[in-house]
């Protein structure tokens, strides 16, 4: 008998996605506007933010590594061999697509959003925006000051910061493009004190103007945030694949839509997204992980630490994983040709 009493509340989110008015008329491309980006039944080296993540390579003792995310190291990843590099966009106060990782520009000094700067404001707190200082003999080096905290971290070899707009101008077209769009969650954008950031359409067709405007190359679309994905998806019509990034599970998020492997792989079926990106953890840990995403027909890459060493490397090819995402772009290279008995590549 209805008694009109609430038994209950219900909370629901739509998004709403417009489409992408800078896509050109006509079909979709069966295999993406700019080319293959992926090689059935090879494995991929994809470099990490170009050839590695700020951090010095614990396993490569008394080599110097490039600063992420700029142009530098991704023209050094693709020296070493890597397929296509890996990379952070994020939108400036001025809707400028940037190369970053962190949502704050902490490692620069200063505690400020990346989404609170003018694209001026952005790159002028790179390293080459600033002179260097004159000294008169060698005597004044005796006792040097401390260096100054200036990006990409005092592990790192320092280079400018770089717009999306320069990498594709920069950077030969042959080379791969897998473009991680960084939107926040609100959790995490409560964790560091960002305000809201931009209307989730504004952002995405911001990234695709400067990605439909340059000329054609490979490139995939990777996100953590399902909804990005499911905008993308929908603004592009399969002229570039579109992935979905999880940690599987290894930290729990606010989103559920985030916890697990396999409810990845139910989304991108449900949404008709290319594939999924994981934790690299437990795919090395399970082979029936891996096989759970390759029966669904989706591709299936990879990143984290444990893709630095060979013998994980080794068991991802076997397993049948289609991309792994590298720090040590020149030791996977050689790890992956010579298990396919080619002899790796000379060093440049």
């Amino acid at each position: 008998m209805a008694t009109g009493d609430a038994i209950g509340e219900a909370n629901l989110e739509a998004v709403v996605s417009t489409p992408f008015a800078g896509r050109p008329p006509g079909d979709a491309c069966a295999h993406g506007r700019g080319g293959e980006w992926l090689r059935p039944g090879h494995t991929l080296i994809y470099g990490h933010r170009g050839s590695g993540m700020n951090c010095r390579p614990a396993d490569r003792p008394g080599q110097l590594q490039l600063g992420e995310n700029t142009a530098l190291s991704m023209a050094q990843a693709v020296r070493d061999g890597a397929a296509a590099v890996e990379f952070d966009v994020q939108l400036t106060r001025d809707l400028v697509p940037v190369i970053y990782h962190d949502w704050i520009v902490a490692e620069t000094g200063f505690e400020t959003p990346v989404n609170a700067l003018a694209q001026a404001q952005f790159m002028a707190l790179n390293p080459r925006a600033r002179p260097l200082r004159t000294r008169r003999s060698c005597a004044d080096l005796v006792d040097p000051p401390a260096p100054p905290i200036w990006a990409n971290s005092t592990e790192t070899v320092q280079a400018p910061f770089a717009t999306l707009r320069e990498l594709f101008d920069g950077l030969p077209a042959g080379v791969g493009f897998d473009i991680e769009v960084k939107y926040p969650m609100p959790d995490e954008a409560d964790s560091v004190g960002m305000s809201t950031s931009f209307e989730i359409n504004l952002f995405v067709d911001r990234i695709l103007d400067i990605v439909y405007g340059s000329a054609p190359r490979p490139v995939v679309f990777t996100s953590f945030h399902p909804d990005i994905c499911l905008l993308l998806a929908h603004k592009v019509r399969g002229d570039y694949p579109v992935m979905l990034l999880t940690d599987a599970g290894m930290s729990a998020m606010a989103d559920r839509r985030c916890n697990g492997i396999d409810v990845a792989v139910s989304l991108c079926k449900w949404a008709g997204l290319a594939g999924v990106v994981t934790h690299v953890g437990p795919i090395v840990q399970s082979p029936r992980v891996a096989a759970l995403v390759r029966r669904r027909g989706l591709a299936l890459a990879t990143y984290g630490g444990l893709n630095n060493a060979p013998e994980h490397i080794r068991l991802q090819q076997a397993y049948g994983v289609d991309v792994v995402i590298a720090d040590n772009v020149r030791g996977a290279v050689a790890t992956v040709r010579r298990a396919q008995g080619v002899a790796p590549a000379a060093s440049a």
